[in-house]
């Protein structure tokens, strides 16, 4: 297979020093899979410089062929940007917290699928129910519930009989 050509929109150089200063992980291992198909030295194959960063060959190639059509912006692309934007907005997700630091609308506590339905009903997001258990613990509530107690478990004298006494000083 031929080596891939990179088209002069980057000098060598620029190459090295947009490698070494990004601090983006996937934006830093594309920067370094094209600074090595740039090598004066000898330049790797897409093959190579995929097992040196980490990636496959075909992604690449596609980052090759992405790089001559754009320019660096393709490089560039999704910076910051982690997935979509979440469901609710800052103030949404206040409004909510809100919300859940009282009763649940009936009476009891606050639940996965009650959180859903709320959702739902006030602010027209569609969820399912886990979703409203990841954002009760994303807003920092646990379900508080007793420890269970073994039914077999000693009564409060004996376990006051089976403690430990301190034993005598010898002399």
């Amino acid at each position: 297979m031929p080596r891939l050509h990179l088209m002069p929109h980057l000098t060598y150089d620029q190459l090295t020093d947009r490698f070494r200063r990004c601090r983006d992980g996937r934006q830093k291992a594309r920067w370094q899979a094209l600074w090595l198909l740039r090598r004066p030295q000898g330049p790797l194959s897409a093959a190579q410089a995929a097992a040196v960063v980490g990636l496959t060959a075909d992604a690449v190639r596609k980052l090759v062929h992405r790089y001559n059509a754009a320019g660096p912006a393709a490089v560039e692309r999704n910076a910051g940007g982690h997935g979509r934007a979440p469901r609710l907005s800052p103030a949404q997700q206040q409004q909510l917290k809100g919300e859940l630091l009282g009763r649940a609308p009936d009476g009891g506590l606050w639940t996965g699928p009650k959180v859903a339905a709320f959702a739902r009903a006030r602010f027209g997001v569609q969820v399912r129910d886990q979703t409203g258990w990841v954002w009760l613990r994303k807003l920092g509530f646990r379900l508080k519930v007793p420890r269970p107690r073994h039914p077999r478990a000693a009564s409060a004298d004996e376990q006051r009989r089976w403690q430990r006494r301190p034993r005598p000083v010898r002399r």
